[in-house]
This record gives structure tokens, sequence and C-alpha cells, in this order.
């Protein structure tokens, strides 16, 4: 009863989890450090899963495919829907070269591949 009852907890948590990313994503309209390749893998994962969870009759396993199956197909379609946006941070230096943004753990531009100057 109780590993039952932990099971639930466990799947609402994974597909919190993804809509949170899911939240950030809309929030910041930012989508360069997301793997569109990872998330796809996922989907095609997770949706094979769920076909499997079906055909074997568990109930459990099925929500729990279907559950982190959805937010990962809406994270793929954010991440083609603002790939060409970016969230501007006006603290951040500018590439001297391409004068894209950097970061202040970057060594190089990530834009050029310009030596960073700091």
């Amino acid at each position: 009863m109780l590993l039952n009852i932990l099971s639930w907890i466990a799947i609402v948590l994974l597909s919190v989890s993804y809509w949170f990313q899911i939240w950030k994503i809309h929030v910041h309209k930012e989508v360069r450090d997301i793997s569109l390749t990872y998330n796809v893998l996922l989907a095609i994962g997770f949706g094979t899963l769920a076909f499997t969870a079906a055909q074997e009759g568990s109930l459990i396993f099925f929500v729990k495919q279907v559950m982190t199956t959805i937010p990962v197909i809406i994270i793929i379609f954010q991440v083609i829907y603002h790939k060409n946006d970016r969230w501007h941070d006006s603290a951040l230096s500018r590439c001297s070269k391409c004068k894209e943004e950097i970061e202040r753990s970057w060594d190089y531009c990530p834009s050029c591949g310009e030596k960073s100057n700091e």
C-alpha cells in the first residue's frame, strides 16, 4: 500500500518537473541551452514505453509514461518555436567581434568562437 502511494507521488513529481521546464521556457523564451535531440529521444522513448505499458496492462506505468510524454512534446514545440528568441541580461558582457552576449563563465563566444575579453 505505501509503495503504491509513493509510486503515484513519484509520477506526479516527475511530471511536475517537466512542467516547471515548460514554465521557465514560457517566461524567458530562451531555449539555447535545451537540446532538441535529447527531448525528441525522450518523447520517442516515453511514447514507446507507454505503448508497452498499455499492452502489458500496467496502469501505473502507462500513466507515468503519458504524464511525462505530454510535457516533453510541449517542450519540443517550445524549442522549435523559440529557437531564435533570446532572453537578454543587461549585466552580461558582449563579444568584441559579433556583439552577442557572453555569460561570465564562458571563455569563448558561442556565436563566433572569439576568446572572451574577461
